[in-house]
């Protein structure tokens, strides 16, 4: 092995490994994947959509249709969209056109995966610390910061913490950093208050990433998409993005969700209602502190009680997102809001610890 690549690979080997726990016997709470949704719903609509398809083919006019569907569901303009292998596959893009020795400024506790592709690209971070109190970040100290930066990277609703920022914030930041690509993941939003969408074509600079692995119930088909303005899109298109980036079964499958939105809808309202339901009875417990979510994940700071927490969802077949020590947090997990039954059990094991 030539020294180089020997190099590149010890360098490449440091970097965070990003991936969840797999155990087929528990409640899988870690992912924040949509297990509301009925298993037996997708799989009746997929077979469906799966039929109709021509794998000998290209998928081109599979294509076509789900960015008419998409662009009918969010009501922007179909030439704002590009499809990726999930919003992964589109970050690593951004990353490519953002440049090895390059920098951007974030946040810092955010998505993990995002700063480990940093690493990966040569990418260097800057990182804003939120409050732990509250979630929340000084608007001024992360302009000046993005101000030395080519590009920023903020998750709204941020994952981990499951907070959405303050749009007059976001529209703050937008209108300081007109000399900087500004890339705001929302991968959550569906759970949320408001997206962004509608200002892409205002900034040239904005672009939005979205998801159909959260809210749309499609984890394991690997499918998201980037909104941007039309002529940031025509080039990601045609010169950025890997021809066929998203195969025909997946696409398909993809249509058939957009095209029963009132069954996602109605799995999304069930897990606000859950969200806050849970929220609220966890905030009950003085041996914790559980913080707001604007997302389908609840953000829990287990302060002492952390290792006994982790064992006993454990115990309990329940998998949650040990999160260990973060900044001025503390030791925090990371929980997805499931169904009623999955909640409750979730409750009980915070109840037995007080």
């Amino acid at each position: 092995m030539t020294n180089w690549l020997k190099k590149e690979i010890e360098k490449i080997s440091m970097i965070e490994k990003y991936g969840t726990v797999c155990n087929s016997d528990h409640f899988k709470m870690d992912a924040n994947e949509n297990l509301v949704l009925d298993k037996n719903f997708l799989m009746k609509i997929s077979l469906k959509s799966i039929k109709k398809i021509d794998l000998r083919k290209y998928p081109t006019e599979l294509y076509d249709q789900l960015y008419k569907k998409l662009s009918d569901y969010l009501m922007v303009s179909e030439k704002s969209l590009v499809l990726g292998s999930g919003s992964d596959q589109i970050i690593d893009l951004l990353l490519t056109l953002i440049g090895k020795g390059r920098r951007l400024t974030t946040i810092y506790p955010t998505f993990s995966y995002f700063k480990t592709r940093c690493q990966l690209h040569g990418v260097t971070s800057s990182e804003i610390m939120l409050s732990s109190i509250d979630n929340t970040f000084d608007n001024e100290k992360f302009i000046d910061d993005a101000k030395k930066s080519h590009a920023i990277y903020l998750c709204s609703p941020n994952n981990p913490t499951g907070n959405q920022f303050e749009r007059s914030q976001m529209l703050e930041i937008l209108g300081n950093l007109k000399n900087n690509l500004v890339i705001i993941d929302e991968a959550y939003v569906e759970f949320a208050k408001y997206s962004l969408s509608k200002y892409v074509q205002e900034f040239p600079n904005l672009v939005i990433l979205r998801t159909f692995s959260k809210a749309l119930g499609l984890a394991g088909a690997r499918i998201g998409y980037m909104i941007a303005n039309e002529e940031l899109v025509e080039l990601f298109k045609n010169r950025v993005q890997s021809p066929y980036a998203v195969n025909s079964i997946s696409l398909a499958i993809a249509i058939s969700v957009i095209s029963n939105s009132d069954r996602v809808e109605k799995s999304i309202s069930l897990i606000r209602h859950e969200r806050d339901k849970l929220y609220h009875n966890l905030s009950k417990i003085k041996k914790i502190d559980v913080y707001r979510s604007d997302a389908n994940f609840l953000f829990i700071k287990c302060n002492e009680e952390y290792d006994r927490v982790i064992e006993s969802l454990d115990n309990r077949k329940i998998i949650a997102r040990g999160l260990d020590k973060i900044g001025s947090y503390g030791n925090c997990i990371r929980i997805t809001i499931g169904t009623k039954k999955m909640n409750d059990k979730i409750l009980s094991v915070f109840n037995s610890i007080q």
